[in-house]
């Protein structure tokens, strides 16, 4: 991975990406530089290495020259693993839209509008552990052959003196169609939470750029552990499954029954990192077990698991009860 640290050509320090401005700054002088500006040092001088968590088994990426630093799943110390082949460089990345000062800002709006979340579980002050990470990801575009096949019905019914004739006329339906698909995401790391990673979709793909290590400053990146031919017998059986409702949605019968099929003629698949914020929040309850969440680093979507406030929620439920129960009696009232 040619993956190197930039540094600032007015004062020498590290430089790190502003999301907001879509530039790397310098946090010492102040000064913002394009990619066009910046000039990466020989490869052989900076190369990107891998961490490894003894803990959980995260693999991080980072700066040859980071020592340590802490496990953003478990906070755990991780180690040196070893550098990063160059079949694992990724074809493009999505540069972070959102700064973390506005991903906090973000996420504690996104708890507020939460109802049943306990009194004072979330702390502004407790947010100290939010990592900027860029997630490995397989996107996929594919084209297929789609067919339908199966019999329609269209049913008519006369009423006379002394008779109801039901006509039920049968028919041939067969539809076939050319399909192509894009942007089908999966993630290309074992250890993904897919609730949590989906669960943040969608991502702006048309702003992803050719993979520069420039783009990791300032941020955490994970390294793939699978192949793109791991994910794609998923992708296949998903977009089969778009087969049915493209072609049969506008059949005008009464009723039909149909089965599908697909053959898909292409599939391509390219690596790409993704922006998520993480946030990792203490679980005074079960400190073992801390509370993770996503947030898309470019829309600011989030997902996670928040704690329920049970008498909240059955103040609410009685609440709404005792509201029904008071309608009923009321429209009793008027109406008898």
């Amino acid at each position: 991975m040619a993956g190197v640290t930039y540094k600032c050509p007015h004062c020498g320090a590290y430089l790190e990406f502003d999301p907001e401005s879509g530039a790397w700054r310098c946090p010492f002088c102040q000064s913002g530089f394009t990619q066009a500006d910046l000039q990466p040092p020989e490869a052989s001088a900076a190369a990107q290495v891998a961490y490894h968590c003894p803990n959980c088994g995260s693999e991080i990426l980072t700066d040859e020259t980071t020592a340590a630093t802490r496990c953003y799943y478990c906070h755990s110390p991780v180690v040196l693993l070893g550098r990063v082949a160059d079949e694992l460089k990724p074809d493009s990345v999505l540069p972070f839209s959102i700064g973390r000062e506005k991903a906090e800002q973000t996420f504690l709006s996104w708890v507020k509008t939460k109802r049943f979340v306990p009194k004072g579980f979330f702390q502004e002050a407790k947010l100290d552990n939010v990592s900027g990470v860029y997630y490995p990801h397989f996107i996929s575009s594919c084209d297929l052959q789609g067919t339908v096949d199966g019999e329609g019905r269209q049913i008519s019914v006369v009423s006379t003196a002394r008779y109801v004739v039901t006509t039920t006329r049968h028919y041939h339906v067969r539809r076939e169609g050319s399909m192509h698909f894009e942007g089908i995401i999966r993630p290309a790391l074992k250890s993904a939470d897919r609730k949590l990673s989906d669960g943040i979709h969608p991502f702006p793909l048309e702003k992803l750029e050719p993979f520069s290590g420039a783009y990791l400053a300032g941020f955490l990146a994970e390294r793939r552990d699978m192949e793109a031919q791991d994910i794609q017998e998923d992708v296949r059986n998903e977009v089969a499954g778009y087969v049915e409702p493209l072609l049969a949605d506008d059949l005008h019968y009464d009723s039909y029954n149909v089965t599908s099929s697909a053959d898909v003629t292409s599939l391509d698949s390219r690596y790409a990192l993704l922006p998520a914020w993480v946030i990792t929040y203490p679980n005074a309850k079960d400190p073992a077990h801390p509370y993770y969440y996503a947030m898309n680093g470019c829309t600011g979507a989030v997902c996670g698991k928040l704690p329920i406030n049970r008498k909240k929620l059955w103040a609410a439920g009685v609440g709404v009860a005792a509201a029904v129960f008071a309608v009923g009696l009321a429209l009793s009232y008027f109406l008898f």
